[in-house]
């Protein structure tokens, strides 16, 4: 058995809490971990209550990396679950945190999805495949992925890809239909937008180019 003979509040973190445990320090715990046990001087610990209490801390840092990093901008589950395992917390802590997260609204991905497509077509253009993509890659889940892109009309992303095309090629001359077709459409393809909708885009750049001379 153990007893606490000081705690200790660090200088340079006033969060964390320096223990002594037999005149000699024992380990550092956010002063969250503190109050929830309500450890006190003379309160005495065995190895059960220390297993309890460092568990407890590694959930408590876990939570402090995890605020941290979603603090800079919005992240989704999947990259603070990967950040957080990169900083080597246990699968447990690490699931925990982001539960806590998602609770409390700081992790969204719903949310996350929709503002990203906003943002996409507003200024970077991207069909829909390329959007799925991107999300996917970001872990977000197929009913949230699709709920965001069903929040862009036909019309919307008709516009995005004629945008897109006339911005890229809007100093472009081209000496033929086929030439034109054959730079614009894998451009457009690689962009993420159907084939329908590139077949349009190229038909309106051709009247666009037509007027130009090609």
């Amino acid at each position: 058995m153990s007893v606490i003979t000081r705690l200790e509040r660090q200088k340079k973190n006033k969060h964390r809490i320096n223990v002594y445990l037999n005149d000699e320090y024992a380990f550092a715990i956010h002063e969250d971990v503190l109050v929830k046990y309500r450890l006190n001087k003379g309160r005495e610990l065995d190895e059960a209550d220390m297993k309890e209490l460092l568990e407890a801390e590694e959930k408590s840092r876990a939570v402090q990396y995890g605020l941290n990093y979603i603090s800079h901008r919005p992240r989704t589950a999947e990259e603070v679950r990967k950040y957080l395992m990169t900083k080597g917390f246990p699968n447990p802590a690490v699931e925990e945190a982001v539960a806590g997260f998602i609770e409390r609204k700081y992790i969204d991905d719903k949310e996350y999805a929709r503002l990203w497509v906003e943002e996409r077509l507003r200024l970077k253009p991207r069909g829909r495949h390329l959007l799925r993509q991107e999300l996917q890659a970001r872990g977000i889940g197929p009913d949230d992925i699709e709920a965001a892109l069903e929040g862009i009309g036909q019309e919307e992303e008709e516009t995005a890809c004629l945008e897109l095309a006339r911005k890229k090629y809007a100093r472009r001359r081209f000496d033929s239909f086929q030439e034109m077709r054959n730079k614009v459409g894998p451009f457009l393809q690689r962009k993420g937008f159907s084939h329908d909708m590139i077949k349009k885009t190229i038909e309106k750049l051709k009247n666009d180019k037509l007027d130009e001379g090609m």
